[in-house]
């Protein structure tokens, strides 16, 4: 894989292509009739795309290093998802590279206008009742791509999410040599973080699990300023993490009131709903929706790994057809990569990748 910068932003990795290859009680404002007509989601609306660049006026320059990267990758955005038009807006997250070994840690969002959303539920229940993969319901996991049932109906699911799904995909890749985005060491950082977090009352966090969060947080928020509009209805579901877990010294409702503390140094608008979900053993539609920064999260930490060490990433089954969906754009989904790396003085800096597949 060849990485080719095209300038300061943007750099374009050439993926190889050389191998055999919520609770059930979420407020009804979210739920989605399956009985919708079945049509593409560029069909429902004229509104699909808005044209960059993205300002967030509500950044301060005070404000550390992180916020202002994330404020500039988004006025270098071309162009996002409209959804002006939209009521409901959910945004599914899922995380990766987090094994001893990783290279990166990986943060994935799907954005979506779950008023659009009826077309990909129908249409999911026919593919999981066609492969016999709706009892029990059968994930779509990066982890676990080789169940040949799931493994028949990728492709087919990848097809789904990109012809019916109005939204974004933004996922991010830190190189995991940048110990903290939110100081200079991780000795600082782990001090600061977590007594800022504690003094804040939004619960005890260990260095680790408080730095996740925050970033997590932060580029949620980010994009979320940049989505969204005023006095939308606005749901975050996340695959159950240490970051929503509930303990004796801080609890999902901690992670929920500090994205109100992290949001309003990125937005100057407010929701008419803003509710918070992670997934259950009763698996929905929601769940489908989850499972596609799943699948981002993991390919795009293997291609980053590939493209330090060389390190193939197409070893397992099912991952040729997550690799060739993430690299291929859509007329419906805006797919965002972004790695963050390290720079000789300490800082670090973020490029956009373009993945340009060689097939």
């Amino acid at each position: 894989m060849n990485l080719k910068r095209k300038d300061d932003q943007v750099d374009t990795m050439y993926v190889p292509f050389n191998k055999k290859t919520l609770t059930t009680q979420i407020d009804q404002a979210f739920s989605v009739s399956a009985v919708a007509k079945l049509v593409a989601a560029g069909i429902l609306t004229p509104k699909i795309r808005k044209q960059g660049p993205f300002e967030l006026p509500a950044i301060k320059p005070e404000y550390n290093h992180f916020c202002h990267l994330l404020g500039e990758v988004l006025k270098n955005l071309p162009e996002l998802p409209d959804f002006s038009g939209d009521k409901k807006i959910a945004v599914m997250s899922d995380y990766g590279g987090e094994h001893s070994d990783a290279l990166y840690q990986t943060y994935s969002f799907l954005f979506v206008a779950m008023d659009k959303t009826g077309p990909f539920q129908a249409r999911m229940q026919e593919l999981r009742q066609k492969h016999k993969i709706h009892h029990p319901y059968s994930e779509f996991k990066f982890k676990d791509l080789r169940y040949a049932p799931r493994k028949r109906a990728l492709p087919e699911y990848l097809r789904l999410v990109d012809t019916l799904i109005h939204g974004a995909l933004v996922t991010v890749a830190i190189d995991r040599k940048i110990e903290s985005v939110f100081a200079m060491s991780k000795a600082a950082a782990k001090k600061e973080i977590t007594k800022q977090l504690q003094d804040g009352g939004f619960g005890t966090w260990n260095f680790q699990t408080g730095e996740k969060l925050l970033r997590i947080l932060h580029i949620l928020s980010a994009f979320t300023a940049a989505l969204t509009h005023d006095q939308q209805r606005l749901l975050w579901y996340s695959d159950n993490d240490n970051i929503n877990a509930d303990g004796h010294e801080r609890s999902f409702a901690h992670t929920q009131s500090l994205f109100g503390s992290v949001g309003a140094m990125y937005m100057t608008h407010g929701f008419e709903i803003l509710g918070f979900a992670k997934s259950l053993a009763d698996k929905s539609f929601l769940d489908d929706l989850l499972s596609v920064p799943d699948l981002a999260a993991g390919i795009l930490h293997d291609l980053a790994t590939f493209d330090d060490t060389g390190e193939d990433p197409l070893g397992e089954d099912g991952k040729v057809d997550v690799l060739k969906w993430i690299a291929t754009s859509s007329n419906f989904l805006t797919k965002i990569h972004l790695r963050i790396s390290p720079k000789s003085d300490g800082t670090y800096e973020a490029h956009t990748l373009t993945l340009e597949p060689k097939w």
